[in-house]
């Protein structure tokens, strides 16, 4: 049997980098999912529960087939070049929960 620490260790790890806002609004929207709800928004871990489709893939889990994105969105900051000026762009992501991957099998590391 697995030490905790070592189940630690091998659980995928988001690159989420948000604030607690965001933390607090994706919660919401498990709460509110269709497959998902309250029972999972209370478990949440943004820094495990919830990723992209493409980081799931890249830490060696695949999306089960029909499992409907989280809605969410970040919000990008970037400088003008010409004026010098801070913008901020939203742009909108779709999250899955770990409850909607399955890990694949002899997945190496890219």
């Amino acid at each position: 049997m697995k030490k905790v620490s070592e189940v630690l260790e091998d659980r995928p790890v988001s690159p989420y980098l948000g604030s607690e806002k965001t933390a607090e609004a994706v919660r919401q929207a498990i709460a509110e999912h269709p497959e998902l709800g309250p029972e999972y928004a209370a478990t949440y871990d943004p820094y495990h529960s919830c990723m992209s489709f493409a980081a799931w893939r890249r830490n060696g889990y695949s999306v089960k087939k029909g499992a409907k994105a989280i809605q969410s969105y970040t919000l990008i900051e970037s400088e003008d070049p010409e004026t010098g000026e801070k913008q901020t762009k939203r742009r909108n992501i779709n999250l899955f929960h770990i409850s909607q991957t399955e890990p694949i099998a002899n997945h190496k590391p890219a």
